[in-house]
C-alpha cells in the first residue's frame, strides 16, 4: 500500500507537482517559436478576406472617422496626403495621332468635367479635380470609397459617389458574396451590393464594369480596403487620453496661484481651503475679494509659498513625438516628411523627402490608374457615340495624365539642376513641364504669343524689342528664326555649362593639378570656341612659360578693357 501524501496548505510549488519544465531550444526562426518573455500573437484564420471581415471593417472605420473628426493629428495627416498629392488636380492630356483632336478633346473635358460640379457629379458637390482630393480622403478613412458611371438622356456622363458605408451584404447574399462584394471563382468581383435602405432591407446590386473601387491593396485577396489609420487608431485613442490628462493636470495646478505650508498641520487641519486671513482675524474666501493688494495674515508656524505647476512635466515632449512618430510611420511615411517635427538637415533630409515623393508618386498612380484613366476612357466613349467628338482612330483612348510638381526643400538649386538638363539636351521640354505640373504645349504658345505681342507693340511704337525686352531679344531674334545656320554671338557662349568648366578648371590650378601653360590656355580657348591668343599673348608665354594664367592677371587678355594712368598705380609717400 502506497503511502499518503500530505498535502501542503500553504501552497506553492511541490515536489514533482506539474509538468516538467522544457528547456529552451534552437530556432532556425526564432519568431515562429512560443517565448514565455512576451505575450501571445493570436491570428484566428490564415484567408485574407476572413482577416477583415464586415464588423472588423466597420469598426476601424468608425473609430478612424471618429479620430478624423476630432484629434487634429489624423486630420493633419489625411488632409496634408491628399493636398500634397492631388495639389491642384491631375491633368489628362490626349496622346492620339490627332493633335488636333487632342486639343478639341481636351478642351471639351476640361469644359465639362472640370467646370460646374453639376456637369460631373450626379449630387453636383465636386468637379473632376475636386473629385481627386475628395477620393484619397474617402480611402484614406474609410479604407475605400466608390464611383457609379451614370449617363444623361443625351448620352453626357455623370459620376455617382458612393460611400464604403453604403456597400455591404444583406441576409439574401449569394454565397460566394463577400461584404458587399460578389466574387468570381477567381476573387475578381462580378457585383457590388449599395444598400439604399438598410433598415427595410432595399439594396441595388451595381455590375463590376459600372462602379469603380477605389481602395490601396495591401494584400491579394482583399476584396475590400482598410482604413490608413488601422494600426495607428489604438496609439491614437492613447494619445487623445494623454493629452486630456495632461491638459486637465495644467488646469487644475493653474488654479492654484499659493499654498500655506505648515508644520502643524495635524493641529490645523489637513486640506486646501479657498480661505485667507482677515484684518480682525476672520476668515474670509478669495471668490469674495476684489482686485488689489492682499496681505494675510498667518498663523503661528505657516509659511506662504508660490506654487510650481509640474505639468507638462518634461518628458512630455519626446513622448508626444515618439507616439506621433510611430502614428506617421504607420501610415507608411517618416514623421521628418509630414513636418511632424524636425530634426535632420542637409543629405538626410531630402533623403526623407524622397521617400515621401514615392509615397506621393504611388498616391498618384493610384489615382490614374483606379479613377483618372477609367473615367477618361468612358468619358470620351460617350462624347464620340453622342457625335460630339469625331472619331480620331483605333488610339482614341490614349492619355497620360501630368501630376502637381515635385516636393524639394531647395527650388534654387533644382531648377538650375533642370534648367542645365533642358539646355544640355538631356531632358525634353515636355518632361521639364511635367515635372514642374505644366502643359507643355500651353506653355509653349504662352511664350510665342507674349513674343509676338510685345514685338507688335514695340513696333508700333517705334521701339527697339531688345532695348525693351532684353532677356526675350536674346533669346528669340528674327535673324536666328530666319537663318537656322548663323552662329550665335560670342557672349552666348559663356552659358552654365561654360561657366561649371571655368570653375572646375580654375579649382584643379589651385589645387595644383593643373600648371598654367600655354597648351593649357590654348586647350580651354578651344573647348569654350574662344578666340585664339594674340600676338602679345603669345610673346608673355614665351617669356614666361609657367605661370599664372595671363588672362586673369594682365590687361593682354582684354586689350580694349581701360587701363588707370600710371599716377594712381603709384603708391602713396607715407
Amino acid at each position: 500500500m502506497a503511502p499518503k501524501i500530505k498535502k501542503s496548505s500553504w501552497g506553492g510549488s511541490r515536489p514533482g507537482a506539474g509538468r516538467p519544465r522544457k528547456d529552451p531550444k534552437a530556432a532556425a526562426f526564432e519568431g515562429a517559436e512560443h517565448s514565455r518573455e512576451r505575450s501571445l500573437i493570436v491570428m484566428n484564420t490564415y484567408e485574407p478576406k476572413r482577416e477583415l471581415a464586415p464588423r472588423t471593417r466597420m469598426e476601424l472605420m468608425q473609430r478612424a472617422r471618429w479620430l478624423y473628426n476630432n484629434f487634429g493629428t489624423a486630420s493633419y495627416l489625411i488632409e496634408h496626403l491628399a493636398q500634397r498629392a492631388v495639389g491642384t488636380g491631375i491633368v489628362p492630356k490626349a496622346r492620339t495621332a490627332d493633335s488636333a483632336w487632342n486639343r478639341q478633346a481636351e478642351r471639351a473635358f476640361e469644359d465639362r468635367a472640370c467646370g460646374d460640379a453639376w456637369a460631373f457629379d450626379a449630387s453636383a458637390q465636386v468637379n473632376f479635380y475636386g473629385a481627386q482630393s475628395l477620393i484619397l480622403r474617402q480611402v484614406a478613412c474609410d479604407g475605400d470609397f466608390f464611383a457609379q458611371f451614370l449617363s444623361t438622356q443625351a448620352g453626357g456622363t455623370r459620376v455617382r459617389f458612393i460611400g464604403a458605408e453604403a456597400v455591404g451584404s444583406t441576409a439574401n447574399s449569394n454565397e460566394r458574396a463577400f461584404d458587399g462584394v460578389l466574387l468570381d471563382r477567381f476573387g475578381a468581383p462580378v457585383s457590388y451590393r449599395v444598400i439604399t435602405d438598410r433598415a427595410n432591407g432595399k439594396f441595388q446590386d451595381v455590375p463590376a464594369a459600372d462602379m469603380l473601387h477605389f481602395r490601396h491593396i495591401r494584400r491579394a485577396g482583399y476584396p475590400r480596403g482598410v482604413s490608413w489609420l488601422h494600426n495607428a487608431i489604438t496609439n491614437c485613442h492613447d494619445l487623445v487620453e494623454y493629452l486630456a490628462y495632461e491638459k486637465g493636470s495644467a488646469k487644475a495646478g493653474a488654479q492654484v496661484g499659493f499654498v500655506v505650508t505648515s508644520n502643524e498641520a495635524q493641529k490645523i487641519g489637513l486640506g486646501a481651503g479657498k480661505m485667507i486671513t482677515g484684518p480682525n482675524g476672520e476668515e474670509i474666501s478669495t471668490e469674495a475679494l476684489y482686485n488689489g493688494t492682499l496681505i494675510p495674515r498667518l498663523k503661528p508656524g505657516e509659511s506662504i509659498q508660490s506654487f510650481k505647476n509640474e505639468h507638462p512635466a518634461g518628458a512630455f515632449e519626446p513622448f508626444i513625438r515618439t507616439i506621433m512618430g510611430e502614428i506617421a510611420r504607420g501610415m507608411g511615411l517618416p514623421p521628418e516628411a509630414l513636418m511632424i517635427f524636425v530634426g535632420s538637415a542637409g543629405t538626410e533630409f531630402r533623403g526623407l523627402l524622397e521617400v515621401a515623393q514615392n509615397f506621393l508618386e504611388r498616391l498618384q498612380q493610384m489615382l490614374i490608374d483606379q479613377f483618372c484613366r477609367p473615367l477618361w476612357k468612358f468619358w470620351i466613349y460617350q462624347e464620340i457615340q453622342a457625335g460630339r467628338l469625331p472619331y480620331p482612330g483605333d488610339d482614341w483612348w490614349r492619355c497620360e495624365f501630368v501630376a502637381p510638381r515635385k516636393i524639394t526643400v531647395d527650388n534654387g538649386r533644382d531648377g538650375r539642376l533642370y534648367a542645365q538638363l533642358l539646355d544640355s539636351g538631356y531632358m525634353s521640354w515636355e518632361r521639364y513641364c511635367n515635372l514642374h505640373g505644366l502643359d507643355a504645349e500651353a506653355e509653349e504658345d504662352d511664350i510665342l504669343s507674349a513674343y509676338l505681342r510685345r514685338k507688335q507693340k514695340c513696333e508700333s511704337l517705334g521701339l527697339n524689342l531688345g532695348d525693351v525686352f532684353p532677356a526675350q531679344a536674346e533669346t528669340i531674334t528674327p535673324t536666328q528664326a530666319t537663318q537656322p545656320g548663323s552662329e550665335p554671338a560670342q557672349g552666348e557662349m559663356f552659358d552654365m555649362q561654360a561657366k561649371e568648366k571655368l570653375d572646375a578648371i580654375g579649382a584643379a590650378v589651385r589645387a595644383g593639378v593643373i600648371t598654367p601653360s600655354r597648351e593649357v590656355e590654348t586647350s580651354v580657348r578651344s573647348m569654350l570656341a574662344l578666340p585664339v591668343m594674340g600676338e602679345a599673348v603669345e610673346s608673355e608665354w614665351t617669356e614666361n612659360p609657367i605661370r599664372s594664367p595671363i588672362t586673369l592677371t594682365n590687361q593682354l587678355a582684354a586689350p580694349d578693357a581701360p587701363v588707370p594712368p600710371p599716377e594712381d598705380s603709384t603708391p602713396i609717400e607715407p
